[in-house]
């Protein structure tokens, strides 16, 4: 049933898009004082004009960092696969589609654990500033992608399952 596998692959390429801006922006931080305004993401912080790559980083970022990266390898396999199902549906004996789905449940699975490790670290830090600094719209991008993926990859197990 081809029907399905039109959304799913547009799904797919938007949680991809999502994550890839979750991951390479800056803006998973942001601190705002009358004196100074900040951002922060994972790769690099800005204070007012200039920014920073990071030069050493905690094991909570690192790890975050990971999950998101093996977020995107397994959100690009999902996305890839779901494409090529277009011109040919099986590779050897293995269904693209199914390929496709684990992909994006594989990639949901990650982008959860990265954002819950980020959550968790920040948000009791967040509570004691007060509103001086919250999380930003990269911040809620990377959680945008974790449901989005898995609901690709329901989308694209359902003609599976009926067939």
């Amino acid at each position: 049933m081809a029907s399905l596998r039109l959304p799913g692959a547009g799904l797919a390429l938007l949680s991809l898009l999502l994550l890839l801006g979750a991951l390479g922006s800056d803006h998973w931080l942001v601190a705002s004082s009358r004196l100074v305004s900040s951002h922060s993401g994972l790769w690099k912080v800005c204070v007012n004009l200039g920014c920073w790559t990071f030069a050493s980083v905690p094991g909570y970022i690192v790890s975050t960092r990971v999950f998101m990266v093996l977020a995107l390898v397994a959100g690009f396999l999902s996305f890839f696969a779901v494409s090529a199902s277009f011109f040919c549906a099986h590779l050897g004996s293995v269904s693209l589609t199914l390929v496709s789905a684990a992909g994006s449940f594989s990639a949901g699975l990650c982008a959860m654990i990265a954002m819950a490790v980020y959550t968790g670290e920040f948000a009791e830090a967040l509570n004691a500033t007060q509103g001086q600094v919250s999380f930003g719209w990269s911040f809620g991008l990377g959680w945008a992608a974790f449901p989005l993926f898995l609901i690709t990859g329901v989308v694209l197990l359902r003609p599976l399952r009926s067939s």
